[in-house]
């Protein structure tokens, strides 16, 4: 992948909430020590790419939650994250209701199915927007739509590809660029396209029992 200008992101990040102030405030980056400490704290290393986001872009804050310390630790929002530890086991679906519970109990195989993901965007109803941090999936994001349909699943590429944390972060910002300026009804036509499948965020990657053909 093409090496990325991370200063030159924050500044479109900066001019963004500069015309579209209801994108809300973002936090500034961390330094090397403090990302240093959050990955000793959290027991793994970032993905490069948002180690870099961190380091010369933002904490978070603005469509991202922000990772910040506190009296229990580093962590993001509510501090939802499996254990960072283990390999991210990838997709997974509603368990059969027919099926005895698993070794642990059903808790304990909720918790599984998420080891290795930290939760970084929370996305509204319980659902959020996952970054692998180990196993082959390393990098990529993932959406939990665990409250609303019982998936976990990619978020995709417009060649079906999982995105990575660069992929799926540049994409929402070329968005948000497109609608910064725009009047409600134009803002309206937009959001109608991306529900229609036409040049939809990445964000918006529906899950695969609802996807349908993406239209470009």
């Amino acid at each position: 992948m093409t090496a990325v200008d991370w200063p030159a992101v924050r500044t479109r990040v900066l001019a963004l909430l500069e015309r579209d102030p209801e994108q809300g405030p973002t936090a500034p980056p961390l330094s090397a020590q403090q990302v240093a400490e959050a990955e000793a704290d959290l027991g793994a290393p970032f993905p490069p790419d948002y180690r870099d986001y961190l380091l010369h872009v933002s904490a978070g804050g603005w469509f991202l939650d922000e990772l910040h310390r506190t009296e229990h630790g580093w962590g993001w929002g509510d501090n939802q994250r499996g254990d960072l530890t283990r390999p991210f086991p990838g997709p997974s679906n509603e368990p059969d209701p027919d099926a005895a519970p698993p070794p642990g109990g059903w808790m304990a195989w909720e918790w599984a199915r998420i080891a290795g993901l930290a939760l970084i965007a929370e996305r509204g109803c319980g659902t959020a927007v996952g970054l692998a941090f180990t196993g082959p999936w390393r990098g990529t994001v993932w959406m939990d739509n665990r409250p609303a349909c019982d998936e976990i699943h990619p978020l995709l590429t417009a060649n079906d590809r999982e995105a990575t944390f660069t992929e799926w972060l540049l994409d929402w910002l070329a968005h948000m660029e497109e609608l910064a300026g725009a009047t409600p009804e134009q803002r309206g036509r937009i959001a109608y396209c991306w529900h229609m499948g036409v040049e939809t965020p990445i964000d918006w990657c529906p899950s695969p029992s609802l996807r349908g053909p993406r239209k470009h």
